[in-house]
């Protein structure tokens, strides 16, 4: 199992912008999704623990997952 990376919104970041981000600079080209409603999780929840990445937007986890072919 690879290592959880951890995203911190700042400033004027959103959760969309920071996958965004996550998109456009994957050293791997791998392409991912997530969404604000459903994705939004807990530390220690199946969400989290099944994340591939999480992103932190104002203390609220919002697990990142890669998009399927």
């Amino acid at each position: 199992m690879g290592k959880l990376s951890f995203y911190l919104c700042r400033g004027d970041d959103t959760v969309a912008s920071m996958l965004q981000s996550i998109n456009e600079n994957d050293p791997d080209g791998i392409k991912y999704t997530c969404d604000e409603e459903k994705d939004q999780c807990y530390i220690g929840d199946e969400l989290f623990r099944n994340a591939d990445k999480v992103i932190n937007y104002h203390n609220t986890y919002y697990a990142v997952h890669a998009v399927k072919d």
